[in-house]
């Protein structure tokens, strides 16, 4: 089996959430705020990340199954998210997105979200607002309700010192950190989060954007992975694309970010890589049967 843990959908950009002006046009490219940029490779044609198009991309690969997060760049998808849900509740596991109303009523959030949406998870985009830091008093009946349930909380970023709050409050809580922890920002919070993750058991990686800006074969992001693997274990790490993103998927193609693990990655035992494709995601989220 082979899980994309990192992928995006959308069937409407839109700022919504954040007061700003922003819509899909065509052939790959959107609008924000009047300015003109690539919201998805130039081969789509309408500029939107459906679950149509990308089972279609799934399936030439043999891609089984993928996990769905969310960005505020895109506009709240929770709604989408929810019908494609209904519509294929054993392929995608999909994240919600934490946004300031989660302040207010986290636990109101919480059963419309995952009681009666049917979402399986959240995504935290921190310390950026409209959020904040997210180890906070207002936030732990929200993070305690997903450790009960047993729901992965998916972190955008994250200062250690904020998420360790909530480590210490919710040691049972499943935290992922998605962008390879930070591998392209400042070096020493990415590697705080590769040793709290080495030292905390319900927390993991994914690898989502590792390779954003590199070349393929990608050699240097074939040496971060080697130490993630030797520090964290393979068991921890979850590969994944960031589908659609055009940095990545068309620069690069999505066949090229599937043959990194499957090829270049040689350092790679059979049990790591079926831990990086599959193990990881498999315990990580949650999948109807």
């Amino acid at each position: 089996m082979i899980i994309d843990a990192h992928i995006h959908l959308w069937n409407r950009l839109h700022g919504d959430d954040l007061g700003i002006e922003r819509k899909a046009l065509s052939w790959g490219k959107a609008i924000q705020q009047g300015e003109v940029f690539y919201a998805a490779p130039p081969a789509f044609e309408d500029s939107l990340s459906t679950y149509e198009r990308a089972i279609a991309h799934m399936d030439w690969l043999g891609i089984d199954r993928a996990v769905v997060l969310q960005e505020f760049m895109d506009g709240k998808q929770d709604d989408y998210l929810m019908e494609v849900r209904k519509l294929y509740p054993t392929r995608f596991s999909c994240m919600a997105l934490v946004d300031k109303h989660y302040f207010d009523d986290p636990l109101g959030c919480f059963r419309k979200i995952i009681d009666e949406g049917g979402l399986q998870g959240f995504l935290v985009r921190t310390p950026a607002p409209p959020v904040g830091e997210v180890g906070v008093s207002a936030l732990m009946p929200l993070w305690e309700a997903c450790a009960e349930r047993g729901l992965p909380v998916v972190l955008k970023n994250g200062l250690p010192s904020d998420i360790n709050k909530i480590v210490k409050a919710v040691p049972e809580l499943k935290i992922v950190w998605s962008h390879f922890a930070g591998y392209s920002g400042p070096p020493e919070q990415y590697r705080e989060r590769l040793e709290m993750t080495a030292a905390n058991p319900n927390m993991t990686i994914d690898m989502g954007g590792l390779t954003f800006r590199h070349r393929y074969p990608f050699s240097q992001c074939k040496e971060a992975l080697h130490e993630a693997v030797e520090l964290v274990g393979a068991d921890k790490i979850a590969w994944g694309s960031d589908y659609p993103r055009p940095g990545l998927v068309a620069d690069a193609s999505y066949k090229q970010q599937l043959e990194f693990i499957t090829i270049e990655c040689d350092f790679l035992t059979d049990a790591q890589r079926e831990q990086l494709l599959s193990g990881t995601a498999l315990r990580v989220y949650q999948w109807d049967a």
